[in-house]
């Protein structure tokens, strides 16, 4: 038991968590006080202690709690927080998140307001049967931070991926009818629908997407990133055989030159997700919150250390 809340409280350090993560409110509503005062400061904003201790909640009061009911002492928790710097690592979210959300906002990054309200509706809670007017607007205003910071994490996160089209079949002989056919006309969606033994795939014509590195079968993803462009190819992957057509492909040497994830729902179902995260996120954000600082975009409080902050443990 205790091994496993080691391994949740380092999962907490990370500064992305590919499950889902969370977005702190500005703290603009929150008055600086000698016993609130500020500990980080961006643009206008400034984010106060009382902001910190509400982030803390949220991310480990619920965990501690069930934790203390499995068993768990006190001691035992608060030992494992300090070795793993848990409240520094919820710092640093918070941190990241402001400076995402500002980003969002210079680049013209909007909210998606039908999936806004189909998140906030599917919220436990969000709306009581007793009282169905009742006000989400705090749920929403969280929510639609969450979802800003999730587009600017993944429109920051590259990968080498090509966008390929196929059709699967059993046989040699069977490919090559395919690719007969296709010469002699044949529509390749079409082919798709009727002969592709890719159910999930067949419906939409053989399309995969933008494909991430890491995603298909070796000889299959060989294909994707060596391949002519749009010239289906018969390629074999094990017992399987494809007709493959490449019809677009991103990668190169740099983050620059490879393709940004289209929306974070692709990044935390791609198999090397964490792996693209820190080979390209991390840089940019790194070099993002090294000039905020530089330029005193970003002031952090001289004197604030979270580890100096209580844990939120329930009342006895």
């Amino acid at each position: 038991m205790v091994k496993r809340f080691a391994w949740a409280l380092c999962a907490l350090m990370l500064m992305i968590a590919l499950a889902g993560c969370q977005s702190t409110a500005n703290g603009a509503d929150l008055q600086v006080t000698l016993d609130n005062p500020q500990i980080f400061r961006l643009g206008g904003d400034s984010y106060t202690k009382a902001d910190y201790v509400r982030r803390l909640d949220q991310e480990v009061g619920q965990g501690i709690a069930s934790l203390i009911q499995q068993g768990q002492t006190r001691e035992q928790i608060q030992q494992l927080a300090d070795q793993n710097k848990v409240r520094t690592g919820i710092f640093e979210r918070m941190v990241q998140d402001a400076l995402l959300m500002q980003d969002a906002r210079r680049n013209g990054i909007g909210v998606d307001p039908t999936a806004l309200d189909t998140e906030v509706m599917a919220q436990p809670g969000a709306i009581s049967p007793t009282s169905p007017l009742s006000d989400t607007t705090a749920l929403r205003i969280s929510r639609a931070q969450n979802q800003l910071v999730l587009q600017v994490l993944a429109r920051n996160t590259r990968a080498d991926m090509f966008h390929a089209r196929y059709i699967v079949v059993e046989t040699e002989a069977a490919a090559d009818q395919v690719l007969a056919d296709l010469k002699a006309g044949a529509d390749f969606a079409k082919l798709a629908a009727e002969r592709s033994k890719d159910t999930n795939t067949s419906a939409v014509g053989g399309d995969l997407g933008w494909t991430p590195k890491g995603e298909l079968p070796a000889d299959a993803e060989a294909a994707g990133f060596a391949l002519a462009l749009t010239t289906p190819t018969k390629v074999q992957a094990g017992h399987i055989w494809y007709v493959f057509e490449v019809l677009e492909r991103q990668v190169g040497a740099t983050a620059a030159e490879k393709r940004p994830f289209d929306s974070f729902t692709q990044l935390q179902k791609t198999q090397n997700g964490q792996q693209f995260y820190q080979e390209t996120f991390q840089p940019w954000y790194d070099q993002l919150r090294k000039d905020a600082e530089a330029s005193g975009d970003l002031v952090l409080a001289q004197g604030f250390d979270p580890e100096n902050i209580p844990l939120p443990f329930p009342a006895p």
